[in-house]
């Protein structure tokens, strides 16, 4: 009995194993962020006032090399949105104050599953923003979603029903870019190795 469970297990993990990795609906896979450079290396920092930046709108961890199109929304707190331009040819289908519903009439590429699908431009304006607080910008799904879930989404082939995103830092409700605010990296502790041997004697 327990052969045949351990060649069971094992059979799982030999087959099975691929379809699990592939699973679109995998919070940790279908990742969207927005980022300081292309390169995605960066969502929190400082910037001047009165200056207009610009920010891009990463898809990293992709379970499909196509993106037909995409949907989301942009919010943004203490922050002027300036515009945004998103790569590729197609349309913007969306009625509604910051969202997005692009359809491609090629499909973009992602390379090491990841790829640029939109640059935003910013600016904190001196006057209508209070510049002693910090500066956020929020993704969330659209109201006339192609999915159930709430989720921003991408088409991974053309007439697809969608593929759900989910934010890159924390999941809704948590700002996908801070700008002037805290981006101190997480305090070490200053114990020593023998200290630490010290608590279990």
């Amino acid at each position: 009995m327990k052969r045949m469970v351990t060649v069971c297990v094992l059979a799982l993990f030999v087959f099975g194993g691929t379809a699990l990795a592939q699973d679109p609906e995998n919070p940790f896979a279908n990742n969207i962020g927005i980022y300081l450079n292309p390169a995605g290396t960066g969502s929190c920092g400082a910037i001047d006032a009165d200056i207009p930046f610009t920010v891009y709108v990463i898809l990293t961890n992709l379970t499909y090399p196509e993106v037909w199109g995409w949907e989301a929304k942009f919010i943004t707190e203490n922050i002027l949105n300036l515009g945004l331009d998103f790569h590729g040819t197609g349309i913007n289908a969306a009625t509604r104050e910051g969202e997005y519903l692009i359809g491609l009439s090629e499909p973009l590429l992602a390379s090491n599953s990841r790829l640029v699908i939109a640059e935003i431009d910013l600016m904190i304006n001196g006057f209508l923003n209070d510049v002693t607080q910090p500066s956020h910008v929020y993704i969330e799904g659209v109201y006339f979603s192609l999915i159930d879930s709430g989720q921003p989404a991408y088409l991974e082939a053309s007439g697809s029903t969608g593929v759900s995103l989910y934010q890159a830092i924390g999941g809704m409700g948590t700002a996908q870019m801070t700008l002037n605010g805290d981006c101190a990296p997480v305090g070490v502790e200053s114990s020593s190795w023998g200290d630490l041997k010290s608590l279990y004697r």
